[in-house]
């Protein structure tokens, strides 16, 4: 074999692993849950539970858990999954914090079930939102610049006292925040994709990306996209269905639920069940801040379904009222 074809043999080989590498499909994963960088894929079995946008809502939290028995249930072998989808931190600007917190009581029940359940504790899936993203990057920051226990007053009066002080003071968790805390949310996935088709993020879909391994280790764009962005149908320059569309093309699901947006802010055309739907291929919800008040929802969703559009999602089966009573 001469030099040039061995080379270039060799050229095509690294070119073909090189792309397999970046066109990884749901296929490739066991039929199990698996966490790869930011994503987890769960199997096509078992339910799973979902909440979003808690904001330190303690006793929605705990409304939660008692609503479904999921601790319970996963201590029982039961094959049941918890998903939080971010933002249970941070007080909002018209709720005032006060002692004892419910965002760091929210966390710390987090890491305790956790490790109660020991490896089925991998069951209650915490996933990271804009909040849990910015506070522990603020966290950072502030690390950098020598935080204490004794200067951390001095430091955080001084962030939101700056000329980007409104934007700190959303991410006041930094005030409550440990070092354990920090750890916790630093280490948090992005992304839970199920086998049939299934996908749950933050805020919306991301226009950036090519395939499913960019969702693995997302660039900073990606985060921005799948962290903060809202729908145009709320936002000028938003997201619309087409890029919801696009999105799940290009990592082979079905629907997409996230939080992220109060369902407040969308025409009352989108709002069914307390929950608010683009086309048949995205739901928005709120169990906490940013729900129906008195109707504040969490859903149920069938693993074992492949659901071809939101609309297959039914009231009372797969949304649920937080609060059933109030009904």
């Amino acid at each position: 074999m001469n030099t040039y074809l061995f080379h270039i043999i060799v050229f095509l080989v690294c070119f073909t692993l090189s792309a397999t590498a970046q066109t990884k499909h749901l296929s490739q994963y066991p039929n199990e849950y698996t966490r790869d960088g930011h994503v987890i894929v769960l199997p096509d079995h078992g339910t799973v539970y979902i909440v979003a946008d808690l904001h330190a809502h303690w006793e929605d939290f705990n409304q939660w858990l008692e609503q479904t028995q999921l601790v319970q249930k996963i201590e029982a072998g039961e094959d049941v999954y918890g998903i939080m989808l971010g933002d249970a931190i941070d007080y909002k600007p018209d709720e005032r914090p006060k002692p004892p917190f419910g965002d760091v009581q929210i966390v710390n029940r987090v890491i305790e079930i956790q490790r109660q359940l020991g490896d089925e504790g991998k069951r209650l899936i915490y996933i990271r939102g804009n909040h849990e993203y910015a506070a522990a990057d603020t966290f950072a920051m502030m690390k950098t610049h020598g935080l204490t226990d004794q200067n951390r007053p001095a430091l955080i009066r001084k962030l939101y006292t700056s000329i980007n002080g409104s934007y700190y003071r959303q991410f006041n968790f930094i005030e409550r925040m440990t070092d354990e805390h920090f750890e916790f949310l630093t280490n948090l996935p992005t992304v839970v994709i199920g086998k049939k088709g299934f996908v749950a993020v933050h805020a919306g879909p991301s226009r950036a990306i090519r395939s499913l391994a960019d969702l693995i280790k997302p660039s900073p764009k990606i985060f921005d996209e799948i962290l903060w962005d809202r729908p145009e149908s709320v936002f000028t320059g938003g997201y619309t269905l087409k890029h919801t569309e696009n999105f799940l093309n290009k990592i082979q699901a079905n629907f997409l639920v996230v939080g992220h947006t109060p369902i407040s802010y969308f025409p009352n055309k989108y709002i069914r069940d307390g929950v608010a739907r683009l086309g048949g291929k995205q739901l928005i919800f709120s169990t906490g801040y940013g729900g129906i008040e008195g109707g504040q929802t969490y859903l149920e969703i069938d693993l074992s379904k492949t659901y071809t559009s939101v609309d297959e999602l039914k009231y009372g089966v797969n949304i649920h009222l937080l609060y059933p009573d109030k009904e």
